[in-house]
């Protein structure tokens, strides 16, 4: 085909029409740039502001609430700059100590120390070991040390021995690199719980200087046993010119250093001490041995020889006027040693102070419970006999006394009370006017007399801590209806009641499940050999025990069988006192029950047949109590054939 043959149609298409448009200028190009430039800018900032205000999940927020929170104020920075400056210096100062304190500090050319013990017991023996050791290149000359012993300590001994005083060496010289010591020997006497302090300071010249220097060195050891125990029983109440008694109770214990000792006493002069005869030490009692007990001069004695039991030693005083209304005394107890110079000096162990309130009437009235005016331990269920005794020592008569006895305690049973007089009962009182005592009515000057009763403590029951164990017991009077004034009372006794120690023993073939726990005939046979097992339980829930012990005796063709067991403590049998022995000491109040068992063999004679044998004759079991600080003891009925407490077993325990 030829380009001649080739037509266009002329006709209004889009293509023509857009060739036939004109071309847009510069400045409608530079416009239409502009306004795209414009359009982005413009999504762009909405963008933004749609992030702005969205949520950490992506939702849009409300804007028209706002939570406005405050920035830091001027204290806020202030501190926080503080803080971090202070840490910065606490971690300079460690970095200081560590590297130039530690690392960099020079050792110590010369080093003494002292070497002893933590704790002793009162006049126990022990070493303080005095070490002095010269680590330097060149040897130290002119050294003197000089020990400061404690005031509580008794010198012995020392290697080497002292230059002088007994506290003071002179050692030439000392090598380089060498070290030496010395070794003192002595005892410390001091109340128990004390600590004391010894010092030693050591002088000394190093060999390439004419300087002196010094070292010093510490140590500590702590009395932690006297070896013995004290107890104190007193009224807190004295009457003028009548005897008053301090009862004091001394016994060594296992380890015991203090052999002998001096007890003296401090007393105001308005105090007249009684002493025993010096020739009679037997004023003092004990069970069932008497220590040697030497007077040394008014208020103080000597005890030597104090052997293994209880002691006990009365002492005797009078108030002869009343100058204040009260009199302080002192106990001490002492251990005499003698000083290099032959001196005796005392040495302090044990200390009681008592104050006593004074009474002065012309009406003498006082109480004894059970024998005794002065406190002392009870026991749960035991009866308390009481004794008023009342005197007129004045010159006048005195018409219409009534008395009046005050019992104060939550465990007295007013059901048991025994009264020959038919006292009035109010309370926890008891009181006797002319009405119930004719005698009353008039008593003329040096007239006395008594009034007797006794009422007796409940048994023990369930433990209340807040309640008070004690019963305190006081007597009053006055004359026509009206009070005597505040010296119308007696003295006042402070029963403390003893923890609720028991024991629960049984003797049985057949165990509570029916099972046999013995073995051999039953009823028992003579020639054979029956076994039967005995369960000891212990109760305690009022106050720790201390020397605990339950024992019997072996009687005739019983025998120990072994197979024991105990939950605290130990079961054994001693065979040379042929006894039973179930040794627990401590017991805590935490620790309220305890048991044990062990088995006994039982071989009647031809004797015993037709009869009814004892087993267990009577279990004694013996405690302190550390409240009261009084024995308990007690024991219990005796265990037969008859296995009183075996309900399956057969038979009336007659051996066969």
């Amino acid at each position: 085909m030829k380009n001649n043959d080739i037509k266009i149609k002329n006709s209004s298409s889009s293509l023509s029409e857009f060739v036939k448009r004109p071309l847009a200028s510069d400045e409608e190009v530079a416009a239409f740039d502009k306004y795209v430039a414009d359009e982005a800018k413009e999504k762009e900032v909405k963008d933004s502001l749609a992030k702005i205000y969205q949520d950490d999940k992506g939702n849009q927020v409300d804007i028209k609430t706002l939570t406005v929170k405050r920035g830091r104020g001027f204290f806020s920075n202030l501190f926080i700059f503080a803080f971090v400056m202070f840490v910065l210096a606490g971690a300079a100062y460690a970095a200081y100590n560590y590297i130039y304190l530690k690392i960099n500090a020079p050792k110590q050319p010369v080093n003494l120390s002292i070497e002893a013990v933590r704790e002793v017991a009162a006049g126990e023996e022990f070493y303080y070991q005095v070490n002095y050791k010269n680590e330097d290149n060149v040897a130290i000359n002119n050294i003197e040390i000089k020990v400061k012993f404690p005031d509580s300590f008794i010198f012995l001994s020392s290697d080497p021995s002292p230059s002088r005083n007994n506290n003071f060496w002179e050692i030439p010289s000392l090598s380089a690199h060498r070290s030496d010591t010395i070794k003192i020997k002595g005892r410390l006497v001091a109340p128990e719980g004390q600590s004391d302090i010894i010092l030693a300071e050591m002088t000394y010249r190093p060999e390439n200087f004419s300087s002196e220097f010094k070292k010093s060195a510490v140590q500590q050891t702590k009395i932690n046993d006297l070896g013995l125990d004290f107890s104190l029983v007193s009224s807190g109440n004295a009457l003028v010119n009548e005897d008053n008694d301090i009862i004091i109770k001394f016994k060594a214990k296992a380890e015991n250093y203090l052999n002998n000792f001096r007890l003296s006493l401090v007393y105001p002069p308005e105090v007249e001490i009684i002493n025993p005869p010096a020739d009679k030490p037997e004023a003092a009692t004990s069970t069932p041995a008497v220590p040697k007990i030497e007077s040394s001069g008014p208020g103080a004695w000597q005890f030597s020889n104090l052997g293994k039991n209880e002691n006990q030693f009365t002492v005797k005083f009078k108030v002869k006027e009343k100058k204040q209304p009260t009199v302080d005394l002192s106990l001490k107890f002492e251990l005499p040693a003698a000083t290099p110079d032959g001196a005796m000096e005392y040495y302090l162990f044990y200390q009681k102070d008592l104050t006593y309130e004074v009474i002065k009437s012309d009406f003498n009235i006082g109480v004894i419970i059970n024998g005794s005016p002065l406190d002392q331990a009870v026991n749960f269920g035991q009866t308390l006999n009481y004794a008023i005794s009342y005197a007129n020592k004045g010159e006048a008569l005195m018409k219409d006394v009534i008395i009046m006895a005050v019992l104060e305690s939550d465990f007295l049973d007013w059901q048991t009370l025994a009264d020959k007089n038919n006292g009035k009962v109010g309370g926890n009182t008891l009181s006797w006017s002319k009405t119930e005592i004719p005698a009353l009515a008039e008593m003329p000057s040096g007239a006395e007399e008594t009034i007797d009763f006794s009422i007796r403590l409940k048994p023990s029951a369930v433990i209340d801590p807040g309640k008070l164990y004690q019963v305190k017991s006081y007597v009053k009077y006055s004359l026509a209806g009206k009070s005597a004034g505040g010296e119308s009372q007696s003295n006042a006794i402070i029963n403390k009641i003893n923890s609720d120690l028991n024991l629960s023993e049984q003797l049985r073939y057949f165990s509570d499940d029916n099972l046999a726990v013995g073995s051999g005939p039953l009823p028992p046979k003579a020639g054979q050999t029956t076994s039967l097992k005995v369960y000891w339980t212990i109760n305690n829930n009022l106050h720790e025990l201390d020397d605990l012990v339950i024992s019997f005796n072996l009687p005739a063709n019983v025998t120990w069988d072994d197979k024991s067991r105990s939950s605290v403590g130990a079961v054994s049998f001693d065979s040379q006192a042929n006894k039973v022995v179930w040794q627990i000491g401590r017991l805590p109040v935490v620790v309220y029950k305890a048991d044990a068992e062990f088995n006994l063999s039982i071989t009647p004679a031809e004797s015993d047949r037709n009869k009814i044998m004892v087993i267990l004759p009577g279990t004694s079991i013996a405690a302190l109590d550390k409240v009261t600080g009084m024995a308990i003891n007690k024991t219990l009925k005796a265990k037969t054939s008859k296995l009183e407490d075996d309900n399956m077993a057969s038979g009336d325990g007659v051996v066969q």
